[in-house]
This record gives structure tokens, sequence and C-alpha cells, in this order.
């Protein structure tokens, strides 16, 4: 018996919808729905255009962005170059002062061993000569 209720309200809910659609189905085609749709119309155009130029206004401000930060990028890249190569040369010119320093003081290093070498040398020499004599 509830079960009957129930299709009873949902014929009397249907029925309903319908008279309201006819109803605006009237109306929408009477002169003063063809003059509100029409105004529809007009406003749903104005604010499609509205959205259309905002999008292009983003749009274009994005692709600015993005120029401006990739010349940026390029910017700091090439700058970035130019100090690894100030860099390289210094540290290249620092190697090459001090590899001229190990070898000048290694070429000391050897005359100086030389020198001793041949003192010793000539030292024994003269002691082996004084035995002699």
């Amino acid at each position: 018996m509830n079960n009957n209720n129930d299709n009873s309200s949902k014929g009397w809910i249907l029925g309903f919808g319908l008279l309201a659609g006819i109803a605006v189905g009237y109306y929408l085609n009477s002169n003063e729905g063809r003059a509100a749709r029409r105004k529809a119309q007009v406003r749903f155009d104005e604010y499609g255009n509205q959205i259309s130029e905002y999008g292009h206004q983003v749009s274009q401000q994005v692709s600015d962005r993005a120029n401006q930060l990739s010349e940026e990028a390029k910017h700091k890249l090439e700058e970035g170059k130019q100090w690894a190569d100030d860099t390289a040369e210094s540290l290249k010119s620092t190697i090459n002062e001090k590899a001229t320093a190990l070898r000048t003081g290694a070429a000391d290093t050897v005359e100086s061993v030389e020198n001793s070498f041949k003192r010793g040398i000539n030292k024994a020499k003269a002691s082996i000569d004084a035995k002699k004599a």
C-alpha cells in the first residue's frame, strides 16, 4: 500500500514537471520569450568575448614571462661559462707557477747534491793520494 503512495507522488511530480516544461517552452516561444532569448544570447556572447580576451591576455603574459626567463637563463649560462673560463685560466696559471718553482727547486737540489758528491769524491781522492804518498 505504501508503494502505491510512492507511485502516486511520482506521478504528481512528473505531471508538475511536464506542466512547468510546457509553460517555459510557451514563454520562450512567445515574443517576450524570444526577446529574452536574444538578450541572453547577447550576454553570453559578451561573456564569451570577455573570457576569450582575458585568456588571450593571460596567454600573452605567460609567453612574455617565459621569454624573459629564457633570456635570464641564457645570461646566467654565459656568466657561468665566463666564470669557468676565468677559473680554469687562473688554475692553469697557478699550476704553471708551482711547476716552474718545483723545477727550479729540483734543479737547485740536484746541483747541490752533485756539488756535494763531487766534493766528497775530491776529498776521497785527496785522502787516498795522501795515504799513497
